[in-house]
């Protein structure tokens, strides 16, 4: 007997897309300098602007917590974080350098056909992303050069690494120091991202260890200095 399917809930894919276009509209605020260090996040102003419930805006403010672009301070609620510093800048970079090189060691042994053409498609996408001062200009290129990283990652096959270096939410903070520059690194960064492939791709175990060394260090440098990849 055919049981009828049940009605969606609240934790149904609509509130989902709304969460996600509520982080979305706020990041590019956050992003491009409308909502300064600081600024108060207030659920009920933000519902009405965004036109949404109350929850879906919740979830996205929980969500971009996670990205360290807002936090949550006792008595005052959700406010927006500062851009990280150079002394933070550093220690991304410390910790990408420990964890990043093993992952892309261990994906170069443990990647399958399928995980390798998965990852060359990425690099595609990133390369052909466009780019520019705004965040709904570089928000495609920063997606699919963070999810170059994450597959890698999942290729390594070690869930602690992997854990350990998706708290590090490096991406999105360095991005925050292009100010009104805009991304002007997408094609060093893509080279740089290539370097690695080609090494997992041919099961270089070392080789891939050092093409990510040298992608570590070059886009810690880049962002010390005022761009970012």
């Amino acid at each position: 007997m055919n049981l009828p399917t049940p009605p969606r809930g609240p934790d149904g894919p609509a509130r989902r897309s709304r969460s996600e276009q509520a982080r979305r509209a706020l990041a590019g605020r956050i992003m491009d300098g409308a909502l300064v260090p600081g600024a108060p996040l207030r659920i009920g102003a933000l519902s009405e602007e965004l036109g949404m419930s109350a929850t879906p805006v919740r979830e996205a403010l929980n969500l971009l917590t996670g990205e360290k672009l807002v936090e949550y301070l006792p008595m005052r609620g959700f406010v927006v974080t500062r851009p990280p510093d150079d002394e933070q800048v550093r220690a991304m970079g410390e910790a990408r350098a420990l964890l990043e090189p093993q992952l892309a060691a261990l994906a170069a042994q443990r990647a399958t056909p399928a995980e390798r053409d998965a990852l060359a498609a990425t690099l595609e996408r990133t390369a052909a992303a466009g780019v520019g001062a705004r965040f709904q200009e570089y928000e495609g290129y920063l997606d699919h050069s963070s999810a170059f990283h994450a597959e890698i990652a999942a290729a390594a096959r070690n869930p602690y690494l992997a854990a350990a270096l998706e708290a590090i939410p490096v991406h999105t903070l360095r991005f925050r120091r292009f100010g009104t520059s805009g991304v002007d690194d997408a094609e060093i960064s893509v080279r740089e991202h290539a370097a690695v492939l080609a090494a997992i791709g041919r099961g270089d175990t070392e080789g891939a260890r050092e093409a990510m060394v040298a992608h570590v260090r070059a886009v810690t440098a880049r962002a010390l200095a005022g761009s970012a990849s």
